[in-house]
């Protein structure tokens, strides 16, 4: 009977382990993915609007030239316009030489990105610390007021010009020796007896603690998931980069497309296959760098007269009056654009 009796009691403390195991991975797993979600909303964040300055040095001398960029970006569907150029302030240590613009149009997973860049030259003239910014703006936002921004400051840095040397540069005075220590005084035999030592460091042991929890949470999810049976191997069908630029020519025969979004697509599309077909970093330039970059290379008429009525049309819809029209022949004219394949 007393065996009968543990044998049963066995079997139900057995059944009781697996039962709290199994909800002590069902609480690891809603733990990590707790931490998970917390954590992605700060690392998905991205501001609409921003202004944002740089320099291509922080340190330089005088009579050298620095470049100095303000980069005006918009995000997702804001219709912002540009009422005032960006502006810096004067500095003293720096003169204006030079000034240009130019508008680039990028796509950050599945938002659009409007970035206006404006870049000075600016010529060091007197010796000091300068800051630079910061730099106004003014724009207009989608409920038609004015709104001013302003960008970062930047800390730049003039030293006085170096002459010219084989040598190098001059040898710099050595800095005065400083008077040599006291020696310290040696303890006595029952001063090193009466020495306690140091308390043990608790903080490493709540640190080796909480990462040892964290890897057994981790440890825990990646089991539940990778004990599951597997569906069954998926079929992979290899795309080449002729595929899916045909692939995106083919998305623009889409009718719900709004006119933004088929100007954008086409101009995309464009750039790409000019980049694929012959090697320059088309997707970064802007309509007047593409066509400057055409003339130097063997391209036919009708290619480059489809390239600049596709860009150019794209750029009017885009920055402009936003209507379009003749949708199927931007398509035509974008598919002499295409880079054939043997099936073609």
């Amino acid at each position: 009977m007393g065996m009968k009796f543990k044998k049963v009691f066995g079997t139900l403390n057995h059944h009781f382990t697996e039962l709290e195991m199994k909800q002590s991975m069902k609480l690891s797993a809603l733990s990590l993915m707790c931490m998970v979600l917390a954590i992605a909303p700060r690392l998905w964040a991205q501001e609409e609007i921003g202004l944002k300055m740089d320099v291509d040095k922080r340190q330089l001398e005088v009579g050298d030239t620095l470049t100095l960029t303000l980069d005006f970006k918009q995000l997702g569907t804001t219709n912002s316009a540009v009422v005032q150029e960006p502006s810096i302030p004067s500095s003293e240590n720096f003169e204006i030489h030079g000034q240009f613009s130019g508008t680039r149009v990028q796509q950050f997973g599945h938002q659009i990105a409007v970035i206006s860049t404006t870049t000075y030259k600016l010529t060091a003239t007197k010796v000091g610390t300068a800051q630079l910014g910061p730099a106004l703006l003014i724009y207009r936002d989608e409920q038609g007021k004015n709104r001013e921004m302003k960008s970062n400051i930047v800390t730049v840095t003039v030293n006085e010009k170096t002459g010219f040397s084989f040598f190098g540069k001059k040898n710099e005075s050595p800095a005065p020796t400083a008077a040599p220590a006291a020696a310290p005084a040696v303890p006595t035999p029952d001063e090193l007896r009466n020495i306690k030592g140091l308390p043990a460091d608790s903080t490493n042991w709540i640190s080796f603690a909480f990462w040892l929890v964290v890897l057994i949470l981790i440890g825990g999810f990646a089991w539940r998931i990778f004990t599951k049976k597997p569906a069954g191997p998926k079929k992979i069908i290899p795309v080449g980069k002729e595929a899916e630029l045909k692939q995106a020519w083919k998305k623009l025969g889409n009718d719900d497309l709004s006119s933004k979004e088929f100007a954008l697509g086409l101009s995309n599309l464009v750039r790409e296959c000019l980049q694929y077909r012959f090697g320059f970093e088309a997707v970064d330039c802007t309509t007047e760098e593409v066509l400057n970059e055409l003339s130097k290379l063997k391209v036919t008429d009708t290619e480059k007269g489809a390239v600049e009525k596709c860009l150019k049309t794209s750029d009017r819809v885009l920055y402009a009056d936003g209507n379009l029209t003749g949708r199927d022949t931007l398509r035509n004219a974008c598919a002499v654009l295409l880079p054939k394949t043997n099936k073609d």
